[in-house]
């Protein structure tokens, strides 16, 4: 049977209706009785939240509600971890919404339901927030002294330590003829989409039924979240997944917006919207990376590699890495070097991936293909590049 599918132009379903421009976005979206919102967002990186007075943004014509932790009862719901969920990163996962302390710069502290986006905008800047600055938590090196921590109930930033080991490392380094460390780090990268995120709920009263519009990538685990957060049956939440202007890793995850929006227009049983501006965007949604390792190879004078060890030091950023500690051996590199998968001479291996939360904002989402390569994988292919030069300098 011949295949006709290979070096056969195929045509896109989807490509009529965009070049027609009949692309449906969620920001075309606008329903009867619509409610613009805008959040406020914190300008400082670690405080305790004092008050939060939105008596001023109430009497703006057209605010019609300003929601806060105080309107949610029981306190607001956490943001867990979609994969990877051990019970060690629970005392770190995030609010939906601040209501004691803000722990980055960007964090949701009250959210403006009005008439118009413009009036919701204008309305932020009349609440009046207090907040008692503490030292920032800003990167993994100042978060691992501990001297400031963003949960004071865990007594430590540093969440977890993943460790791999084969054979004595430390003995098969000391007797090896030749040893080389290498340090390598990783700055930020992020998933710059074309279209901001955006979501728009519609709550039915007499049905007992949520729509959600906006949802991407993952819409069964968000309504799955959603519905334990709100109190709803999976069944009484339908997530439509509209036009995307650009995906990639970074919308893939359930956001702190993904449960205000819903609860917002439950709380006033209007339809409400919510579309981020870049400047929120570049702040709201995740980044990736930001990690260092550093990366000993032991080896004889022919190259052969002996033995490795190192460490990968990772900032967990607040608010806390929804998807980050994904495999982590296999993201720290360990699993693989234990094993001594194609290094047939490896007698002993010794990694630690130490993850600390930092608050330096929005860390870790996985960005297809630029995030899957770890910085410990780089520093080995290093490593075995420039193990040569060194063996034989001439």
């Amino acid at each position: 049977m011949k295949n006709t599918f290979i070096g056969t132009p195929m045509e896109r379903r989807e490509d009529m209706r965009f070049l027609r421009g009949r692309g449906e976005y969620v920001d075309d979206l606008a329903p009867a009785n619509l409610l613009h919102a805008a959040i406020l967002r914190s300008s400082v990186a670690h405080g305790r939240l004092k008050s939060v007075d939105t008596s001023a943004a109430l009497r703006i014509k057209g605010v019609r509600a300003v929601i806060t932790a105080k309107d949610m009862p029981g306190g607001p719901p956490i943001v867990p971890m979609r994969l990877q969920p051990l019970p060690e990163f629970r005392p770190y996962e995030q609010p939906v919404i601040a209501h004691d302390k803000v722990r980055y710069v960007g964090e949701p502290i009250a959210v403006v339901l009005a008439d118009s986006v413009a009036i919701a905008e204008d309305a932020l800047e009349a609440i009046a927030v207090e907040i008692e600055e503490l030292p920032a938590v800003a990167d993994w090196t100042v978060a691992s002294q501990n001297k400031s921590i963003l949960f004071e109930a865990t007594g430590t930033n540093r969440s977890l330590v993943f460790e791999a080991r084969k054979g004595d490392a430390d003995a098969a380094f000391a007797k090896a003829p030749y040893k080389r460390r290498e340090f390598m780090s990783t700055g930020r990268h992020y998933g710059l989409t074309m279209e901001p995120r955006g979501v728009m709920a519609e709550w039915d009263d007499a049905k007992g039924h949520l729509t959600v519009s906006g949802a991407a990538k993952v819409p069964f685990f968000n309504r799955r979240i959603l519905a334990k957060q709100i109190g709803l049956a999976e069944d009484q939440i339908t997530m439509v997944e509209n036009d995307v202007g650009g995906g990639y890793g970074a919308r893939g995850e359930f956001y702190p917006e993904d449960f205000l929006i819903p609860f917002a227009a439950r709380h006033v049983n209007r339809p409400v919207k919510w579309i981020e501006d870049r400047r929120e965007n570049l702040m709201a949604m995740n980044h990736a990376r930001e990690e260092e390792a550093i990366l000993e190879v032991a080896c004889t004078r022919d190259g052969t590699i002996l033995a490795i060890r190192g460490e990968n030091l990772a900032s967990l950023a607040e608010p806390f890495a929804i998807e980050f500690e994904r495999e982590p051996l296999r993201s720290a590199g360990c699993g693989a070097v234990a094993k001594g998968e194609g290094l047939p001479g490896l007698r002993a291996a010794h990694f630690s991936r130490i993850s600390v939360a930092t608050g330096s904002g929005l860390l870790h989402m996985a960005m297809l293909p630029l995030s899957m390569p770890s910085t410990t994988s780089g520093a080995f292919h290093r490593q075995i590049d420039r193990l040569p030069r060194g063996l034989w300098p001439s």
